[in-house]
């Protein structure tokens, strides 16, 4: 076959048409003008729909969590002598995942309470359960760590104890920042506390206790009941918005009820979060958790599925948001 003749006019036109075709290979990544902005958070699973009671013997979920495509898990802290925190950080270090917790005032630990010395064991329950999320090595201690779940005074929240959940919170906020772990605040239901039940509620209380370390935790199944509207709530929130449960108006699997989630996940992006999405439902098997959670028929077909049902369908719709 005769060599063919390469002009130096027709070599450079080559070297263009490559450089070209590169810069459009480069660009094909990126989204094109008005496109949808991808949601760039981690997702994460509670693990209350597997347990109740988190101890060595469920540090497998883990890897089992990872497997379903989990950036990492939330771990239940009730009852805290349960907790292995050496066994449960080699499990996370070992699945490459990551991990928060999911806290929660047992009684007689209520940071609100008219009682200094229960005050003091509040503060205490919250220390111990940041020091337990960093030897685990977890980000974030979230929840509602204002109050007792379930306590009710039949009364709108008094000024003292406002003033003693704020001090108790400035407390815990100050220990969390030493360990480098993160606190969040989540308002809940009117019928499960009276303290801190809208997110303007939990931002206010943040300001007063005015620690860059204490920011809100939404969580959409609460919302769905005490927002007038929750993805405009998100918007407001904004930077004060530190951890995101995602939580269907059944507590089923997300997508099967009616949190308006391409709304929820929209402001979500509009707002730049880009911390944890965690699925948070509970186990229908155990009486004492249902019975708290005042679930009383079944709410999804199993834990597996609606741990990978969830999931897929929060990214599918993420991705179109």
């Amino acid at each position: 076959m005769p060599k063919k003749d390469v002009s130096r006019r027709a070599f450079l036109r080559q070297a263009a048409t490559a450089s070209g075709a590169a810069v459009l290979a480069g660009c094909a990544s990126q989204a094109p003008e008005g496109a949808p902005k991808p949601l760039k958070v981690r997702y994460g699973l509670n693990l209350l729909v597997y347990t109740a009671a988190f101890t060595k013997n469920d540090v497998g979920l883990i890897s089992k969590v990872a497997g379903f495509g989990y950036d990492g898990v939330e771990i239940p802290f009730n009852d805290l002598s349960l907790l292995d925190a050496p066994a449960t950080r080699k499990a996370l270090e070992k699945a490459g995942v990551g991990m928060t917790a999911c806290c929660v005032m047992m009684p007689g630990t209520n940071p609100c309470s008219p009682d200094a010395a229960e005050r003091k064991r509040g503060v205490a329950r919250l220390r111990q359960m940041i020091d337990i999320t960093g030897e685990m090595g977890g980000e974030a201690v979230a929840g509602p760590l204002y109050s007792p779940c379930g306590y009710l005074t039949g009364k709108a929240v008094t000024e003292d104890e406002w003033k003693w959940c704020a001090e108790g919170l400035r407390a815990a906020a100050e220990h969390a920042q030493k360990a480098s772990v993160a606190l969040a605040i989540e308002p809940l239901n009117r019928f499960e506390t009276y303290v801190v039940t809208t997110s303007a509620d939990a931002i206010r209380l943040i300001q007063e206790v005015g620690s860059s370390n204490l920011m809100l935790q939404m969580d959409t199944f609460h919302a769905n009941i005490e927002e007038k509207d929750t993805a405009a709530a998100i918007r407001a929130a904004g930077g004060h918005l530190g951890h995101f449960h995602a939580s269907e108006s059944d507590r089923g699997i997300p997508g099967t009820g009616q949190v308006r989630w391409k709304e929820v996940l929209a402001a979500l992006k509009a707002i730049g979060y880009d911390r944890w999405v965690t699925i948070e439902s509970f186990a229908t098997g155990i009486l004492d958790l249902c019975a708290a959670a005042c679930i009383w028929r079944p709410i999804y077909g199993s834990a597996d599925e609606l741990a990978t049902k969830g999931l897929e369908f929060l990214k599918a719709t993420a991705r179109s948001a």
